[in-house]
């Protein structure tokens, strides 16, 4: 699957018609709804379609990315300190980042009481991008995410659907559709985190050494279904390519959007400065431990 028309519903997608009724049942019923995944799975399509079916509800709908929340982070005077490595967000960063979403989440929830209002978050999980919403935490947040209205949907192409997205990303890097999609992941970092997934994977012995060097969609979602096994964690099975020229990340409607003020990201930076840069590390590396 690479991408579909705005504003094509996900109903006319026969290979897709499990992940639509998954997705209706959300926009009905869910408060939260968060999309995990590594980047080329179709996280970012499935959160437009989620949009576009919770608006059809009457609902009001709030998104939280990733990739939008960690750039707040990216000002000259953080990347001085913690530049990217090899393409990749430093971890003193992720974690601070890690921070700040849950209290996102929480502070989210107080200020929308009406259960017509609808939060959509993208969060990759591994090598602790937004990590911490999977892992256990005795504060305010973690009730929400455990709630019976959170859902946590991991898109799971199969492996012929994985290699046309592999091969629209790096097109997509040639010819960016829209702003946002410069702040995709590169395909280089795709791969890495492909691989961090499947040594992961092995280290939990939910595969064999085989399925390291290839995709396994079933060893894939294992992978997440282990990490998320304190959330509402369902498989968003995508097996159809589905070909446009739009970008994922044209919504069909004016959303709120939920990112780090320059106070937040000072006060979380703070707080991850207290620890050791080398428990940090350690904590980001061990993101599957929640």
């Amino acid at each position: 699957m690479t991408s579909m028309q705005t504003p094509a519903p996900l109903g006319t997608l026969g290979g897709l018609a499990a992940a639509r009724s998954q997705l209706e049942e959300a926009a009905a019923q869910a408060r939260i709804v968060v999309f995990c995944g590594i980047p080329g799975v179709g996280k970012s399509l499935l959160l437009r379609e989620q949009h576009g079916l919770a608006l059809q509800s009457d609902r009001r709908v709030s998104r939280l990315q990733w990739d939008i929340s960690r750039q707040a982070f990216e000002i000259p005077s953080v990347l001085a300190r913690y530049p990217e490595v090899d393409g990749s967000t430093h971890v003193a960063i992720r974690h601070a980042a890690g921070l700040w979403v849950r209290a996102a989440i929480e502070r989210w929830v107080r200020s929308h009481p009406d259960g017509k209002d609808m939060l959509l978050v993208e969060a990759p999980l591994v090598g602790g991008r937004f990590s911490e919403l999977a892992r256990v935490t005795a504060d305010a947040a973690e009730p929400l995410l455990k709630a019976t209205h959170t859902r946590f949907f991991v898109p799971t192409p199969s492996r012929e659907v994985r290699l046309a997205i592999e091969a629209a990303r790096r097109a997509e890097t040639q010819h960016n559709r829209h702003a946002r999609d410069r702040a995709n992941a590169s395909p280089q970092l795709v791969d890495a985190l492909w691989r961090e997934v499947a040594d992961t994977a092995a280290r939990l012995r939910l595969g064999s050494d085989a399925a390291v060097s290839t995709y396994s969609p079933d060893l894939y979602f294992s992978l997440y279904q282990a990490v998320l096994r304190h959330r509402r964690v369902s498989r968003l099975a995508i097996d159809c390519i589905v070909a446009d020229q739009g970008s994922p990340h044209v919504l069909n409607a004016a959303t709120e959007e939920l990112a780090p003020t320059a106070e937040e990201v000072q006060q979380s930076l703070a707080i991850t400065e207290l620890q050791a840069p080398a428990s940090v590390a350690e904590k980001t590396a061990r993101w599957y431990e929640t």
